[in-house]
């Protein structure tokens, strides 16, 4: 059920199911977004057989068909929102536009299907993401119910882009490598403090061959890898968010949000609020 928004003369279309019924998935004319907590359950989706277990997310829309076969103590907490969710772009404390195509672009890929893409819209998460995942979820989902300032739908978006970002940089190291563990502990932990040690430690690697894979991968050693993921981040909040710079330092692992514009500037060449003028401009005409 859609929400009306009690700061703001304005419907929101999103909603949070505490527990949905597999026979009821995928919504429809909507995104689908269920996390399987508990629980596993045999059946098809899009016509290939499946052997579900917790914990896994589902990234569904109405043109996906899925079909329990059998389940047992399945637990799918679901937030399920429309397309004009992520076309609204916030341009100032009372104003908001549509966009004429989806803006938000983080992990959206996950509910795609066509012949070039390998997404399946099932996502195992491992025992390093999933804690993050749920707590992103579950905030998220308490967020649409509770509606805790002005800012919800900002608060609601940023965990989106946080787990959805998340989930699509584990598809990509999926395999299980030093390398990976490396990856998947920034993916997972990179809104807390991370050393270079911890990164060797969670790895087995040293210094010297970790960082010799970044270079190999990305071209940067490890921890300017991590810098440049946090800014990634950091750029979709600027555009589809209206949380202050300080809120998005935070989110994405800066202590101060001095520190935050510094680098900000020195790796996108603009400060973060001239970045934010300029994309809501182009995310708005797309």
């Amino acid at each position: 059920m859609p929400q009306k928004d009690r700061f703001k003369d304005r419907i929101v279309n999103i909603d949070f199911i505490a527990n949905s019924s597999l026979e009821d998935l995928p919504y429809r004319n909507v995104y689908t977004l269920t996390l399987i907590t508990s629980g596993f359950f045999y059946g098809m989706l899009n016509g290939i057989s499946l052997k579900i277990k917790a914990p896994c997310l589902l990234c569904l829309t109405s043109h996906d068909q899925l079909t329990t076969i059998k389940q047992q103590n399945v637990i799918a907490p679901t937030i399920k929102f429309d397309a004009d969710f992520l076309r609204t772009l916030r341009v100032s404390e009372k104003k908001y536009l549509p966009s004429k195509n989806p803006s938000i672009k983080a992990g959206m890929n996950l509910f795609e299907r066509n012949k070039c893409s390998t997404k399946t819209g099932l996502y195992q998460l491992n025992d390093q993401i999933y804690p993050k995942i749920l707590e992103d979820f579950f905030v998220a989902g308490s967020e649409i119910a509770v509606q805790s300032d002005e800012f919800w739908v900002c608060r609601i978006k940023k965990y989106l882009i946080e787990l959805l970002s998340m989930v699509d940089e584990l598809e990509k190291a999926s395999k299980n490598t030093p390398f990976n563990e490396a990856l998947n502990y920034i993916h997972s932990n990179y809104t807390k403090k991370i050393t270079l040690n911890d990164l060797i430690t969670h790895s087995f690697l040293n210094r010297e061959s970790l960082n010799k894979e970044f270079k190999k991968k990305y071209g940067c050693t490890a921890m300017k890898y991590l810098l440049l993921y946090r800014i990634k981040i950091s750029k979709e909040l600027l555009t589809h968010t209206g949380l202050s710079l300080n809120e998005i330092a935070y989110s994405t692992g800066f202590s101060y949000d001095t520190y935050f514009i510094k680098q900000f500037k020195k790796i996108v060449q603009k400060n973060p609020s001239e970045y934010r003028k300029s994309t809501r401009k182009i995310a708005l005409y797309q």
